[in-house]
């Protein structure tokens, strides 16, 4: 009989037991199925929180990159307008018989003259932003435009004629331009990449200086150095300049994307940049880019 109850007590326990077991296993798959949701929840929060700091980034850096263009369009529509309005002047003056003629038709050609020196840089700023506009449209759309072979000499030129009215005539430009091979790529990109550093040189040396920019072979690869007789760079900060967000500038003068955005542009061209100092003691900037031959072959000939 003892035995007969004690087998039954046993049974209860066991029963009892695997009853909680249950209920401890149910309690811990609900919340494990919560902390699954909770865990959901926060990832696609992060996922939307990284997608808006990737737009603002691509906003800011939209910005960064038509800032010059529209800058020196800004600046050659101003110059027309002064020109146009010395030309009235001068025209009201010839109308009137008694004024010195010699004087206005000089102030008419000074004018004219003016005039002409806008159109290239029109030109300049007007194609650098249609090729812009033209490399987001294919990237809006996930296509990438065919590279072709772009000279780096006549994009440095274009890039200081379009810096007209930042570097005016206080900055001093030394150009050591060598014969070079096309290098395969996108012109707007590459423009913007020689833009960045130009101001950040124009920047670094205040009000009068001078900035070097040099272009050369090195093998089979295109190096382009520039550089200036600034301050110099910070001290440990070569490698983080390249960072997103880090900026030696004040908040009004930098946003911290222009050498990020150079990088990743010479990236998408199987290039490289490096910062150090300068024989000046300011800053150097060494771009290095594959020419179209070595990216090629010999199938290229």
């Amino acid at each position: 009989m003892w035995t007969v109850v004690m087998a039954m007590v046993t049974q209860n326990v066991l029963a009892v037991s695997l009853l909680v077991v249950c209920l401890l296993l149910v309690v811990q798959s609900l919340r494990l199925r919560r902390r699954d949701h909770e865990f959901a929840l926060t990832t696609d929060a992060l996922l939307a929180r990284e997608e808006l700091v990737t737009l603002g980034r691509l906003m800011a850096g939209i910005a960064h990159e038509l800032n010059t263009p529209l800058g020196a369009v800004c600046c050659s529509v101003g110059t027309r307008q002064k020109a146009v309005a010395m030309i009235d002047e001068a025209a009201a003056g010839l109308a009137d018989p008694e004024s010195d003629h010699e004087a206005h038709l000089a102030r008419v050609g000074k004018a004219l003259n003016a005039l002409h020196g806008t159109d290239p840089v029109l030109s300049e700023a007007l194609t650098r932003t249609n090729q812009l506009i033209r490399e987001l449209r294919l990237a809006g759309r996930g296509e990438e435009d065919t590279p072709q072979p772009v000279d780096v000499n006549s994009l440095v030129e274009g890039t200081l004629l379009l810096l007209q009215h930042e570097l005016k005539n206080t900055i001093e430009v030394k150009l050591e331009l060598g014969e070079v091979q096309p290098v395969p790529g996108w012109p707007g990109p590459l423009g913007q990449v020689l833009l960045n550093l130009v101001m950040n040189a124009r920047q670094a040396v205040g009000e009068a200086g001078a900035i070097t920019i040099n272009t050369a072979m090195d093998a089979d690869q295109v190096v382009v150095k520039v550089s200036d007789d600034g301050p110099g760079l910070p001290t440990g900060c070569a490698e983080r300049l390249f960072k997103p967000g880090f900026t030696t500038k004040d908040a009004a003068d930098g946003t911290g994307l222009g050498l990020f955005i150079v990088r990743k542009i010479l990236e998408r061209h199987q290039g490289q940049i490096a910062a150090g100092k300068s024989a000046e003691g300011g800053a150097e900037f060494t771009v290095t880019l594959p020419t179209v031959r070595s990216t090629c072959g010999t199938g290229c000939d």
